[in-house]
């Protein structure tokens, strides 16, 4: 009788709960009850932002994407670092959506630099492009994804990302290529949705990851980088409803 190959049944199944997101934990005595939901794929998340592309300005103005990307920013002073590279920063903005967390750093930046930026929805690439150049700048955008980042390592002094890592299956292979392609003594800039009444309405109809501060803090030491800070992030009328974390790659 060919006995079953425990080694490769065990790691099928940690394979199959990696892709499973955590929505309700109960313990009942003895008992632990855990609900969880299958990730969406990135083929099916690219095509469902496809279809809110069209109406995702609305979105960015109604929680006042801009100004609350501003303010932990400015908390992380990576504007005035960007100012001192030498001849221009390179800033890539993974998951840009229409183009808000880029229009923040670039509103408060006195200096040139060079954005790129990166999106799985063909969509939303063309709502970055109209809304960015009406804010006049010129980014170098392409449709990629953040899980396999088609840049050299060590390309850009900082690279950051708003409300994308919580989608994903594996968020901390994604936070692992965005450090691949950072500089040594850049900064990564991210921000996640928390646990609020709001993120569990984001979570419920995005099936998105809802990242505690504790959470996000071991994320990012977990991929070697040192200094990491975190500030609540206010998002118009949902509150805080998001975190901002920050942390350098060493030198």
């Amino acid at each position: 009788m060919t006995q079953p190959d425990t080694k490769s049944t065990s790691s099928s199944r940690a394979a199959t709960m990696e892709q499973a997101i955590p929505m309700i934990s109960r313990r009942f005595g003895s008992w632990d009850v855990l609900i969880s939901r299958r990730t969406i794929s990135s083929a099916d998340l690219a095509s469902r932002y496809d279809a809110v592309a069209g109406k995702w300005a609305r979105t960015a103005r109604r929680f006042r994407l801009d100004a609350a990307y501003s303010e932990p920013l400015l908390a992380s002073q990576v504007a005035i670092d960007l100012m001192q590279v030498e001849p221009q920063a390179r800033i890539l903005d993974c998951g840009v959506g229409n183009g808000s967390l880029s229009i923040a750093l670039d509103s408060l930046m006195n200096g040139p630099a060079e954005f790129h930026a990166i999106d799985t929805s063909a969509e939303m690439l063309l709502q970055a492009k109209s809304v960015m150049q009406h804010a006049g700048m010129g980014p170098h955008l392409q449709q990629s994804d953040v899980m396999s980042l088609p840049y050299e390592d060590q390309s850009f002094d900082v690279v950051m990302a708003a409300h994308v890592l919580e989608h994903l299956p594996d968020p901390q292979r994604a936070l692992a290529e965005m450090v691949r392609v950072l500089k040594p003594g850049g900064m990564v800039f991210i921000c996640v949705t928390r646990p609020s009444l709001f993120g569990a309405l984001v979570q419920l109809f995005w099936r998105t990851w809802a990242i505690t501060e504790q959470e996000g803090i071991a994320w990012l030491n977990g991929s070697q980088l040192v200094g990491v800070e975190y500030q609540p992030v206010r998002l118009g009328s949902a509150g805080f409803a998001s975190t901002a974390f920050w942390a350098r790659r060493p030198k």
